[in-house]
């Protein structure tokens, strides 16, 4: 079942400027969950109160939402003036002014609700002040909780749809300015139980027409999202936020899978999607144990397309230690996600060693493997049975490791070879046989 509930605000507008920047946050900040979100991170700034909302290192889960399950999430509770209480915003634009349709998507689940509206998530201006944007609201109703909206405080929207405490629900609140008249600007709020919407819907279930109430906006722009945690605030949890200028966004590639594994000083990354829409590709980004993500290849996606589709990379020649990945699903319009992030060990051998090629016999074609314990000059290559040079695979510096070279023998004559391995310290020699 699906269900959706919008609550239309008419708003009343002043300024112009540009597109937002796009967004997205699945408090990925370490394994060990922290009373204020901001001791974890510097993305999350406090603009009131004096701690929280906490930090929690698990996150919430919904079938088929990109950020379902990846990372951690940030609870929000009933607070005590002074002493939980806090309101912790994030930039989602490098503008000062914004002026078109923006989307926040996020995962919520509500545990408790007080019989009166205390709104638990906000978006504001980009100098984040005391003047905010599209509120949204729970309050107990029955068993369950109903949700409502307001433009700044007042007048507040009820919805009467009862909702389940302890569910997690996809959210989505769009802000849309009105730049065309003096009139008000228009937010409006979706919320599933379950499924991802096609389409953004057309006929809202509650409506207040308070066009030319003569409440002025106070800004022109929009420019942060941030999460509350009150005095009065319900408790509850909040995950996966994406900002964007359009509803498709909220249908990104639905990745099933993605895993790394390695092989030597090479790591192999394979991922699949179900279905792809405006996929332009994936940017594979890396970083090292005390560095940071850097793009390291760029991967083209299919489009748009429901068939499954899979897709692997090799990074070569890389150094002991441990290695963080992550892919960058990047859309026509330059919109992204982010995956889950994999790590992977990449140890060195502890001596050298030659390997046998396989196959062996072969033709025309075969692959010699060896390993180094440490980086240095490296020459392998292959003498006829008279000791002439047939082929030189490698001569070059090579890191430490485990190493793969394949060997094309078309041009070369059935028979004998040998391939001989040298290196500071160690050489040696194996046979191979060509069958044309």
């Amino acid at each position: 079942m699906k269900k959706h509930i919008l609550l239309f605000l008419f708003l009343i507008l002043a300024g112009t400027s540009a597109f937002p920047q796009f967004l997205t946050e699945n408090f990925d900040y370490g394994a060990t969950g922290n009373p204020d979100i901001t001791a974890v991170t510097t993305n999350w700034v406090r603009h009131s109160g004096a701690v929280g909302p906490v930090y929690q290192a698990t996150s919430l889960t919904y079938a088929g939402y990109y950020g379902s399950n990846v990372g951690g999430s940030v609870q929000f509770t009933k607070g005590g003036s002074g002493v939980t209480d806090g309101d912790v915003s994030r930039k989602f634009s490098d503008s000062v002014s914004i002026q078109s349709n923006i989307y926040a998507s996020f995962l919520m689940r509500i545990d408790t609700a007080r019989a009166t509206s205390d709104y638990f998530f906000h978006l504001g201006p980009y100098t984040m002040g005391t003047t905010f944007r599209g509120r949204v609201y729970v309050k107990a109703n029955g068993a369950g909780f109903s949700m409502s909206l307001s433009k700044t405080g007042t007048p507040i929207v009820d919805d009467a749809t009862v909702l389940n405490l302890g569910q997690t629900y996809l959210v989505v609140l769009k802000y849309t300015f009105n730049i065309a008249t003096t009139t008000d600007d228009v937010v409006s709020l979706y919320v599933y139980d379950s499924g991802l919407p096609v389409g953004e819907p057309g006929t809202p279930a509650v409506t207040i027409a308070n066009v030319g109430d003569g409440v002025a906006d106070g800004v022109a722009s929009i420019g942060t999202v941030a999460i509350r945690q009150g005095t009065n605030t319900p408790y509850g949890v909040v995950d996966g936020i994406m900002i964007s200028r359009q509803w498709e966004t909220f249908l990104p590639v639905e990745l099933t899978s993605f895993n790394a594994s390695a092989s030597g000083n090479n790591v192999n990354l394979t991922w699949t999607t179900a279905t792809e829409k405006n996929n332009r590709g994936f940017e594979v980004e890396r970083k090292s144990a005390d560095g940071e993500f850097a793009s390291c290849a760029f991967i083209n996606g299919a489009g748009t397309t429901i068939e499954s589709r899979s897709y692997t990379y090799t990074d070569t020649k890389l150094s002991e230690g441990k290695y963080t990945y992550r892919l960058k699903q990047i859309d026509l319009d330059g919109s992204f996600t982010y995956s889950k992030a994999v790590e992977v060990d990449v140890t060195a051998p502890v001596q050298f060693e030659l390997g046998q090629n396989y196959p062996n016999p072969f033709n025309p074609s075969t692959v010699i493997s060896y390993q180094i314990p440490v980086s240095g000059m490296v020459t392998l290559k292959v003498y006829d049975m008279l000791g002439n040079e047939a082929a030189s695979l490698v001569n070059s510096e090579m890191p430490a490791g485990k190493h793969n070279v394949s060997f094309n023998a078309a041009d070369l004559s059935s028979g004998v070879y040998y391939y001989t391995l040298s290196t500071p310290g160690f050489t040696a020699t194996k046979k191979l046989t060509l069958i044309k």
